[in-house]
């Protein structure tokens, strides 16, 4: 008997957020709060004594 259809979409979606949290906390997948900051329209200052927060230099 197969799985239902519902269920076979919250086995993914659990094995997808168990995967990027054991990526993250291994150091696979490095998050850039600033770029992502920027990239969503937030207004974000960043840390000059801290440089993997700077966000990436604008084109202008």
């Amino acid at each position: 008997m197969p799985l239902p259809l519902p269920m076979v979409r919250w086995l993914l979606l659990l094995a997808l957020l168990w995967g990027m949290g054991t990526g993250i906390s291994r150091g696979w997948i490095e998050l850039r709060w600033g770029r992502m900051l920027q990239d969503l329209g937030l207004p974000f200052v960043a840390d000059p004594g801290s440089p993997e927060n700077c966000p990436p230099a604008s084109d202008i």
